[in-house]
């Protein structure tokens, strides 16, 4: 008789997968996975039939711990320089206060490996981001780019950011508003 999975270990074989990923990429084997997590590697296949298994759900999971950190008291009616300014502010300090969950989540963002299924739930969990960005273009107040390019320049703008205030703590509120003003010019001004 199989012995019934236990929430507690599989988020423990969840965290040490980020841990790993963040500081070995995703080649790295199941079995330090399983070490990491203190458990057997037999226990690590009870709980994902694959690695890839693992890899959807790790994404999944820190997405979902990304989105609830960034749409916590989202300010659905508020102007759209107030609502980018909070999705901003939001994963900045979300990318700050977990550098090794974004570090897995940068590697794992690159992977062949998510299914279009797992991809397109994100896209789900971020619909007000995408509604602030259809608001913005009709309302004529960023230039009308690529959706992607948009996005992009948050997220390098943001690495750019949080990489600054892991340098610098003292200085995370100047850095935040500044790379801010930066996002703003950068999608504001027109050609």
């Amino acid at each position: 008789m199989a012995r019934p999975r236990s929430d507690d270990r599989r988020a423990s074989l969840l965290a040490a997968a980020t841990k790993v990923f963040a500081e070995h990429g995703l080649s790295a084997p199941t079995s330090l996975i399983s070490k990491t997590a203190k458990v057997s590697e037999g226990s690590f296949f009870t709980y994902f039939k694959t690695k890839d298994e693992l890899i959807n759900a790790l994404y999944r999971e820190i997405r979902l711990d990304l989105a609830a950190a960034v749409m916590n008291g989202f300010p659905r009616k508020a102007n759209v320089h107030d609502r980018l300014e909070h999705i901003w502010t939001r994963y900045v300090s979300w990318g700050v206060e977990n550098p090794v969950a974004r570090r897995a989540l940068k590697h794992i963002s690159m992977s062949n490996v998510i299914t279009e299924a797992v991809r397109s739930e994100g896209g789900v969990l971020f619909a007000e981001v995408e509604r602030l960005q259809l608001d913005a273009v009709e309302q004529r107040k960023l230039q009308h780019l690529p959706p992607l390019m948009a996005s992009q320049a948050l997220k390098a703008l943001a690495e750019m950011t949080m990489d600054l205030i892991a340098r610098q703590p003292d200085q995370a509120e100047a850095f935040t508003s500044a790379g801010f003003q930066m996002l703003w010019g950068a999608l504001t001004s027109k050609p």
